[in-house]
């Protein structure tokens, strides 16, 4: 299926934001993937904007345009979360986060219905958040996985517990700004760090950040289009080159 340009997009949300503005109630869209958050969060609305993937740190989230004198109301985003376990663990086969993702698909879902899903290895299990109105088609229908046979059920995502499987990794950069942190975290020159950045690839916060001299904090989430989600959890000390 061909990708959409980003210029495609740039219109749709435009046409979003024109008519929650119009009509002045909040309007959502499907799950949007990295890309389609970066290009979110670099434009601007006459609208209010908020995402919201279900849970802290979510890949894939929705977006919701809701006018300014609205904007102080409760948003409440129409999703759903749908846990799909084996209905006997003791015979279930290993299952993957692809081998849930394609049962799924095999429903004839589209990935844009669909946000984050958690694979728990511990029991062979998997969280998917998804736009509420196919919650109830995935439980009525999703009855196996790969050659496990299992079962569907809405759960409250509030109270899941799931977070990303974050993988440790220790970087050692020339300084604590931007462009140094992400030529350290993509593995690539300073040089291309840097027009990651001008290129408005980067994110911390989930807000395209242009300057290259930003320091980045502890407790920062920086995205990098293409890159990956990448969380500082702490500055550990200097190298004895004072890196």
């Amino acid at each position: 299926m061909k990708t959409p340009s980003d210029d495609f997009i740039r219109k749709r949300f435009e046409d979003l934001d024109n008519r929650a503005y119009q009509k002045g109630y909040p309007v959502f869209t499907d799950f949007c993937d990295a890309a389609e958050l970066m290009i979110l969060h670099s434009m601007s609305f006459s609208c209010e904007t908020e995402t919201n993937g279900g849970y802290d740190f979510s890949e894939r989230q929705m977006a919701c345009f809701m006018p300014s004198d609205a904007f102080l109301e409760e948003v409440s985003f129409p999703m759903q979360a749908v846990k799909i376990a084996p209905i006997s663990p003791k015979f279930a086969d290993t299952l993957t986060h692809r081998d849930f993702l394609g049962a799924l698909m095999n429903l004839g879902i589209k990935r844009e219905l669909m946000g984050d899903l958690l694979v728990d290895k511990s029991s062979n299990s998997c969280i998917v958040f998804c736009v509420d109105h196919i919650a109830p088609f995935i439980t009525d229908n999703m009855v196996r996985v790969k050659h496990t046979d299992v079962t569907a059920a809405v759960i409250d995502f509030d109270k899941s517990g799931f977070t990303p499987d974050f993988r440790s990794e220790t970087l050692i950069m020339a300084s604590d700004r931007l462009d140094s942190f992400v030529a350290a975290a993509a593995h690539t020159s300073r040089t291309q760090g840097s027009s990651l950045i001008g290129g408005e690839k980067v994110m911390i916060n989930n807000r395209i950040e242009k300057s290259h001299t930003k320091a980045i904090s502890e407790g920062d989430i920086v995205t990098i289009r293409g890159r990956g989600k990448f969380r500082v959890s702490e500055f550990a000390g200097q190298t004895q080159k004072g890196r």
